[in-house]
């Protein structure tokens, strides 16, 4: 748990499963599928379903039992088929998402896998953050504020994550120079929201609400796929809850178990072999066994 740097009160280090093991929500022994919360994954648009798909494998595989995918009438019958074990809900309206998220109890939210970038998404995001404790932003709920970056600002807090890559940083923070280092650019952006951050790349950096970087240099140039970015979203929000990690111990796990999977692979990774990755994963990292 060594520290690398201490600048300006950061308190900045390398990922390490030191940092955040103890918190991570294994199944125990009485557990039964609720036991690790329910997560919650909006699905967006038709074309983009696989998005959707590849985060809610991943949540399933990792931190929890339970992921239901909120999808439209148009979408439904592919989740059916595709994806039979995860539970779905058929939401059209913002109206019907409203009832939704006042009757289920819902331990974290995903939303923009997949989700389209446009007004309606806007309106969603909102809503979700506003009424939902734990949120994953991730893609299109992140670009889809371009023309109203205060708003997004002003609901993101402690509890909430974005996970952005550098073009979508730089589309939300498009003040921060380009030129800076990538610390600097969080700790930039940390002075804009009072949120966590995983800021996506070669070194992956995980920010916290209170000041901490992590930077995970546990990974592989084999990451750079589609898709990619979609299971780690999924490994993030199936982390998160109450009795389970905060969203800045669930970033610096996700970001560690899905840069192992990826060194464990070798050449050739696409975005679902990581999700079958996981499994093995787990395992090491259970027995302390993990690739170096």
């Amino acid at each position: 748990m060594s520290v690398m740097h201490n600048t300006h009160r950061y308190k900045i280090k390398k990922n390490i499963p030191n940092l955040w093991i103890k918190y991570f929500p294994w199944k125990l022994p009485l557990g039964h599928k609720y036991s690790r919360g329910k997560v919650f994954i909006y699905g967006g648009k038709k074309e983009f379903v696989g998005a959707t798909i590849l985060s809610s494998l991943a949540a399933l595989r990792t931190g929890t039992g339970s992921v239901k995918i909120i999808c439209s009438k148009s979408n439904l019958n592919t989740y059916l088929v595709k994806f039979p074990s995860v539970l779905k809900i058929e939401i059209n309206s913002i109206q019907g998402l409203k009832k939704l998220l006042k009757k289920e109890k819902i331990t974290s939210f995903l939303i923009g896998p997949g989700a389209g970038s446009n007004k309606e998404i806007k309106k969603i995001t909102k809503l979700i953050l506003q009424k939902v404790k734990y949120v994953v932003l991730d893609a299109d709920a992140l670009t889809c504020f371009n023309n109203d970056l205060k708003s997004l600002y002003s609901l993101l807090d402690k509890n909430k994550i974005i996970t952005p890559h550098m073009a979508e940083f730089h589309r939300i923070f498009p003040k921060i120079k380009k030129n800076i280092s990538n610390i600097e650019k969080i700790k930039e952006a940390r002075k804009l929201i009072k949120s966590n951050i995983i800021l996506k790349g070669p070194k992956t950096m995980i920010s916290s609400y209170d000041k901490k970087i992590v930077i995970n240099e546990h990974s592989s140039p084999e990451l750079a796929v589609i898709g990619s970015g979609d299971v780690l979203s999924g490994l993030v929000v199936s982390l998160i809850g109450e009795k389970k990690m905060n969203p800045f111990e669930a970033g610096c796990a996700a970001a560690w178990l899905h840069g192992d999977i990826a060194k464990k692979h070798g050449k050739g990774l696409i975005a679902e072999d990581i999700v079958k990755g996981i499994p093995s994963a787990l395992e090491r990292l259970h027995n302390g066994k993990f690739i170096k």
